[in-house]
């Protein structure tokens, strides 16, 4: 494990990688829905989810790590958490390749990631990771684009991923609603990636 890779206990991360030589990671819907279901069975019971998005090419994670007395059952040390990512990206990377008749990394390196440690900032990254389908010219309304969690914030979906703490807390929610409108969202980007 290199130290770039290593995730400590309640610590909160921007997590984001993308397609080797920048190759698309999501070809077809059903893509987008496998890598969800993996996150599902990997790292849910290890971190809570804040804000995804998955774009052709690349994605973004904001998690926390759980504190260790709530994953003590499963994982027993910090050593461990790294490898719960890397098990979570090799299986997708292995169903892309059989899928797709292909072989090698999909992935570029093993993930990037960014300590996130102020309140301010954790709210315009969940703004940032919203805004990218739309920043990268995919879609012409970050809004609509079904794969990320912006959907699960405006319909308060208790079935998606995403923490229930920020889901049903209204302060919180609120915060995390109003960072969506504002302009300063927008200019993280140079910071963000």
């Amino acid at each position: 494990m290199n130290y770039r890779d290593r995730l400590e206990f309640g610590n909160y991360y921007h997590i984001y990688n993308r397609g080797n030589n920048i190759e698309a990671l999501f070809r077809e819907a059903r893509n987008y829905k496998y890598f969800l279901e993996l996150f599902k069975k990997y790292l849910s019971p290890i971190v809570h989810l804040y804000a995804y998005c998955l774009l052709p090419t690349h994605f973004h994670l904001l998690v926390r790590i759980k504190d260790y007395k709530s994953i003590e059952h499963c994982i027993h040390d910090e050593n461990q958490i790294w490898m719960q990512f890397r098990t979570f990206l090799g299986t997708y990377t292995k169903a892309i390749n059989t899928i797709y008749r292909r072989s090698g990394h999909l992935f570029e390196g093993s993930y990037s990631r960014k300590v996130v440690m102020e309140d301010v900032f954790f709210f315009h990254l969940i703004a940032y990771i919203h805004q990218n389908p739309q920043n990268h010219g995919i879609v012409a309304d970050y809004r609509y684009w079904p794969f990320s969690s912006f959907l699960a914030y405006k319909k308060k979906d208790r079935r998606s991923l995403v923490s229930k703490e920020v889901l049903f807390n209204q302060d919180i929610y609120n915060t995390i609603i109003e960072a969506h409108d504002l302009e300063a969202s927008w200019k993280f980007q140079e910071i963000l990636c």
